[in-house]
């Protein structure tokens, strides 16, 4: 714009000017050398206009072909982003279709940078799929180095070393993780197989108390009762049933009442054929009703005559006589001690309520055990074969 009013205000001042140069036109003289040159004042004038005019015409063609030039580049660049999301998008497609080989090489074509990691997540999924271990643990290590892919690849390399049962790598990996991470549920269950597996079971036990909102009470009770089989476990395994029973009463009051530890404490018990302790605390525990992890122990009693867990699974029926649960247990301790009448009764009654699952299976093959006990040997193939069908 203000080159316009330059060339503007030149021309009018030539407009105005001129007709008073008429008749009066002066010369320039510029001698070069040998060379010498002789115009009018006029002429120069125009001259003057005339390359100010010409450079910028070259001015705003040098500018267009730059901006060619550049637009050029973009137009490339567009090109190589289109290229590698391409490539993505077909790996991840062929991902999904299980073809890892292709799925493989197309990841393979992507920038890394351009897509934060991703890419590495996706190829190492990949070559978990095919087998190739160590492929999928170097590129889950390669997305380390990404922040937004740093938790995804460290957790899949935590489940990697516990899948080689190598706990102690697993336990150093989770360790390195920042402190904001280690509130992810997903990172408490992976802390609690690791510990597990690496039998830290007092680490554990202190742990679980900070994560119960993490991973919920089921998870949170089944990594306790593991927790307290470890402690238990070791302790009789190194000291023996008394030193087993001493070192129960010396626990704090807190920690004999959790359910968790009495089902540890038990099957211990249990292990050491002392049942008749077994029975009694499994009794005096269940007095408020059935707690669902300590009534299936009352199936492993084996005693000649379990008088007080029968009169506590015959209390609760009273009240809850269609419980196939109750009945499949009282069944199962009747067959155990001996009283085969009441555990057909019982397992019967159990098969009629529940005549499928899982658990139909176990009772009627231990009803077919029954009536093989009371040689009714016709009943109890008739019970294996429905089992088999």
């Amino acid at each position: 714009m203000i080159r316009l009013l330059v060339l503007l205000a030149l021309l009018t001042a030539g407009l105005v000017v001129g007709p008073f140069l008429i008749g009066h036109k002066g010369y320039v003289l510029i001698a070069l050398g040998h060379w010498t040159i002789e115009m009018s004042v006029i002429s120069l004038g125009l001259m003057v206009f005339a390359a100010i005019i010409g450079f910028l015409l070259l001015e705003w063609l040098v500018k267009r072909l730059l901006t060619l030039a550049t637009g050029s580049r973009q137009w490339l660049g567009s090109w190589g982003e289109r290229r590698r999301r391409k490539a993505f998008s077909q790996g991840l497609i062929a991902l999904e279709e299980n073809d890892l080989g292709e799925a493989q090489r197309q990841l393979a074509k992507v920038d890394s940078d351009h897509f934060s990691g991703l890419d590495l997540l996706l190829a190492a999924q990949a070559a978990m799929r095919a087998g190739q271990l160590e492929t999928a643990k170097q590129k889950w290590t390669q997305a380390l180095t990404y922040s937004s892919c740093a938790l995804a690849a460290r957790l899949h390399l935590t489940e990697l070393a516990l899948g080689q049962n190598n706990p102690k790598q697993a336990l150093s990996l989770l360790n390195e993780l920042d402190d904001k991470h280690q509130n992810h549920p997903q990172v408490a269950a992976l802390w609690s197989r690791a510990l597990a597996d690496a039998g830290k079971w007092q680490v554990l036990r202190e742990k679980l108390r900070t994560w119960k909102k993490l991973l919920g009470r089921e998870a949170t009770e089944k990594w306790m009762l593991r927790a307290a089989r470890g402690i238990l476990a070791e302790v009789a395994s190194k000291e023996g049933a008394n030193q087993l029973k001493a070192y129960w009463q010396k626990l704090p009051r807190s920690v004999r009442q959790d359910p968790a530890y009495q089902a540890a404490y038990i099957e211990q018990l249990l292990a050491q054929r002392m049942d008749s302790d077994a029975e009694g605390l499994l009794v005096d525990w269940q007095k408020k009703g059935p707690h669902p992890v300590l009534l299936p122990l009352l199936r492993e009693l084996k005693m000649p005559n379990p008088v007080r867990a029968i009169r506590a699974l015959e209390s609760w029926l009273k009240t809850d006589e269609k419980n196939a649960e109750l009945l499949s247990v009282l069944g199962q301790l009747a067959m155990h001690s001996g009283d085969l009448r009441l555990a057909e009764k019982a397992l019967s009654k159990a098969l009629h309520l529940r005549p499928d699952g899982a658990q139909s299976q176990y009772d009627r093959l231990r009803l077919a055990h029954v009536k093989e006990l009371q040689q009714d040997d016709k009943a109890a193939l008739t019970l294996y074969k429905q089992n088999l069908s």
